[in-house]
């Protein structure tokens, strides 16, 4: 090979090279804008809705059809739009915590997290599963979380799986499976 194609084609490399920093420092600033209209258009839902718990579920059903938000990402814009970590509703938290993605296919949303983990939600523990999924009915005063797998209540030594989480404010009513039996547990939001 000579000197002038052996120079010639590291001039070719050094400028992709450049240009691929270039376009890597171009995504980032498209992402960082992204997520800047994310926090924005979830701050704006929320200052509209009836309580922080309905906002969230709102934002989360408008988000487009099968695309996938990372966990990273959701839990920064729930911190920024609800001003820190420790302002976040319990079962936002809850549904948040150890989150790698979240996606919206139709009415159902799914949460693939980390591993399985176990939240407090009012005076029962819930445990999770690494995957949870749920159905969104909105009705004219509540939103229901309906047909959720992944979710197991916990009190007093029984485990339940939760079927459905409805939110009335000022109150979260959440049933469980047991048998023909639907026990339900009223909570503060």
């Amino acid at each position: 090979m000579s000197q002038n194609l052996k120079n010639d084609l590291n001039e070719i490399y050094q400028e992709v090279k450049k240009d691929y920093k270039i376009d890597l420092i171009i995504d980032k600033i498209a992402s960082i804008d992204e997520v800047k209209d994310l926090i924005n258009k979830a701050q704006k839902i929320l200052k509209h809705a009836s309580d922080p718990i309905s906002g969230v579920i709102k934002f989360l059903h408008d988000r487009p059809d099968g695309v996938s938000m990372s966990g990273h990402i959701a839990n920064h814009v729930l911190e920024e739009s609800f001003g820190g970590s420790h302002k976040i509703p319990q079962l936002v938290k809850l549904l948040s915590s150890h989150m790698v993605e979240i996606i919206r296919n139709a009415n159902s949303i799914i949460i693939t997290k980390e591993c399985m983990s176990t939240q407090k939600l009012g005076h029962f523990l819930v445990k999770q599963k690494d995957r949870v999924k749920f159905d969104i009915k909105q009705e004219k005063e509540s939103i229901t979380l309906s047909n959720i797998s992944g979710l197991t209540g916990l009190e007093h030594g029984v485990e339940l799986p939760i079927e459905k989480i409805q939110i009335q404010p000022p109150k979260l009513i959440v049933t469980a499976k047991l048998g023909l039996l639907r026990p339900q547990k009223i909570l503060d939001i």
